[in-house]
């Protein structure tokens, strides 16, 4: 990285590199990216601990589609509801693909997990969701089941 530095011009670097490494990002950003970090700690921890990676991944699913915790739809993978296609959709991958290539993207790729894949499919939903949902899915998945617990 330095070698590639020395071969830019130095009004390059000062002009124009450099005053986009001071630029501020938006609060909104930071309280998101806060919530990500802080959040999903507590619930990897608190998962890994008490359940497993897979437990945590079918829930975020459960949360995603709207079910919390409804157990009759846990079968029927012929469909994705609109709450869980809303949030795909904020992936740019998904952001301007139709409601079938959606669907059968992610119904096919169900049965294809690895057991390594979980944390890693986990993060990438806990990422789509914004700091409202991920504190409705910590009260509802987390904190409901500890006091039920007691």
């Amino acid at each position: 990285m330095e070698k590639l530095m020395k071969k830019i011009p130095y009004y390059v670097i000062h002009r124009c590199i450099i005053p986009y490494t001071y630029e501020l990002q938006p609060r909104r950003l930071l309280v998101d990216i806060r919530s990500f970090v802080n959040d999903y700690a507590m619930l990897e921890n608190t998962y890994l601990l008490l359940y497993n990676s897979r437990i945590l991944f079918n829930d975020l699913i459960f949360y995603c589609n709207g079910n919390m915790r409804d157990l009759t739809n846990i079968y029927d993978l012929t469909s994705i509801s609109q709450k869980y296609l809303e949030i795909l959709r904020r992936h740019v991958a998904f952001h301007c693909k139709s409601q079938d290539d959606i669907n059968s993207r992610i119904l096919d790729g169900r049965y294809s997990i690895r057991p390594y894949q979980y944390l890693s499919r986990s993060r990438f939903l806990w990422g789509l969701l914004t700091p409202f949902e991920r504190s409705e899915f910590i009260n509802e998945y987390l904190l409901n089941d500890m006091d039920q617990d007691t």
